[in-house]
């Protein structure tokens, strides 16, 4: 993968790879037997199953209730047997899963609100069924997307970022999301209007290499003065949180904030249109748009997929692998996780399935740091990544933690980037597991 990076600033030009997927429209995914629905497929304590072995369900029933204030519900996708409560491997490990055997026949459960009164909600009303239709952050980061959308008491909300720029390689669900689905995109945040009555300025921020999700989304906004399309030059990680604010806002997250503090909220295209279809329609969270690309894929495609449906029914879809892959990751090549088993669920935050060839995943040997600090030079958060992984190695985990590991985004730059092979990124994360482990103690 040809990399280059941007100096002072941070950040990255890794080849986008988006040409296999970015023109062609979300077509649905094929739903197999078997579904398997971890309980913990968001930031927060696992969901707590509510059914057992045997029972029927419907789609769109609830089957896992959330397990604290920062959780999440999760529902079935579709309607049949739960055939198993069990361990199962899920893209960055494995987690307590609830097997479903899918009877095709796709029975209805009554929705989550009564449909077609979305205009008429109250912010309690709204922030309710986001909380309800188990609902968390869809371009990755799975952070309970009610918590998100209720700021700490005191803090004022004056701006309001939608995160279009989807700067991860290869990846186009959000991309398509905003094609074909523009006008729910504006529904949701004129929805979410309600919930922050000092919001002043909404901006979209949309990278340049996407002009027709631009076009569409200019289109949509166009009655409104208070929405602002702004394109962002193509870099990653434009689409990370702090570098958002800072582009579109002018605004500065200090370093562990949240964009609170700045009076910011930032949410996902692809979010704030569940959280549209949600009020509206009365749906849980059950689907999303996956794109599923990589040289070694037949036939790439963006497709629209029940969660619970395991990866190699999405390579089935594409015709298979014309070549032995190197890497599958859940996600994009860059934040995304490796994943060992095709049998591992799409969950509620894949934004898409990427195949790499070994040449292309820089599969190699680890060597020794050569002191190049290329990995300083794209942190676009200015760590200093390899000091944080060597303090991690040697169990330093004070160390890691004074070096400034949990203010990570995790883009993985820094793995991308690095000549010797070594697993920054993972030991980076590695390491924030320990120190939160740590403080929880």
């Amino acid at each position: 993968m040809h990399f280059s990076f941007m100096g002072k600033q941070g950040g990255s030009h890794p080849e986008e790879n988006k040409s296999r997927t970015s023109k062609l429209p979300i077509v649905d995914a094929s739903v197999p037997k078997i579904m398997v629905f971890p309980v913990a497929m968001h930031i927060g304590a696992p969901a707590k199953p509510v059914v057992e072995i045997g029972d029927q369900v419907k789609a769109g029933q609830i089957i896992a209730e959330e397990g604290g204030f920062v959780s999440a519900h999760v529902y079935s996708s579709v309607s049949g047997e739960v055939i198993g409560l069990e361990k199962r491997p899920t893209v960055g490990g494995e987690a307590d899963s609830i097997i479903i055997k899918n009877d095709y026949q796709y029975t209805k459960a009554d929705p989550i609100v009564e449909p077609g009164h979305s205009h008429e909600m109250s912010k309690d009303d709204i922030l309710s069924t986001v909380r309800k239709a188990g609902i968390v952050g869809m371009g990755g980061a799975t952070f309970p997307t009610a918590v998100k959308l209720s700021p700490p008491p005191g803090m004022t909300i004056d701006t309001l970022i939608i995160n279009g720029a989807e700067c991860e390689p290869y990846s186009t669900s959000d991309h398509r999301v905003m094609v074909e689905h523009a006008d729910e995109i504006i529904d949701g945040i004129n929805l979410s209007r309600k919930l922050f009555p000092q919001l002043k300025k909404i901006y979209i921020g949309i990278e340049d290499n996407k002009p027709d999700a631009i076009k569409k989304m200019k289109e949509a906004a166009a009655e409104f003065d208070d929405i602002s399309v702004r394109p962002l030059k193509s870099m990653y990680p434009q689409g990370s949180e702090k570098t958002l604010i800072q582009n579109l806002a002018g605004r500065e997250v200090p370093p562990g904030g949240l964009p609170a503090e700045v009076r910011c909220v930032v949410a996902n295209t692809s979010t704030i249109r569940s959280v549209y279809r949600a009020c509206e329609y009365g749906e849980p969270l059950i689907e999303r748009i996956v794109s599923v690309s990589g040289t070694p894929v037949k036939e790439p495609k963006n497709l629209r997929v029940k969660i619970g449906t395991p990866m190699d029914s999405l390579i089935d879809d594409c015709g298979g692998f014309a070549e032995v892959p190197g890497k599958v990751f859940g996600g994009g090549p860059m934040m995304g996780k490796t994943v060992s088993d095709l049998g591992v669920p799409i969950i509620k935050g894949t934004t898409a399935v990427t195949v790499l060839t070994p040449e292309e995943a820089h599969i190699g040997e680890e060597q020794d740091c050569i002191m190049c600090a290329e990995c300083i030079h794209v942190c676009p958060v200015s760590l200093q990544p390899i000091l944080i992984s060597e303090a991690f190695e040697r169990g330093n985990i004070e160390k890691a933690k004074e070096l400034g590991a949990m203010d990570c985004i995790e883009c993985g730059n820094c793995s991308f980037i690095c000549p010797s092979k070594i697993p920054l990124l993972e030991n980076i994360r590695s390491a924030k597991a320990a120190i939160k482990q740590k403080e929880e103690k």
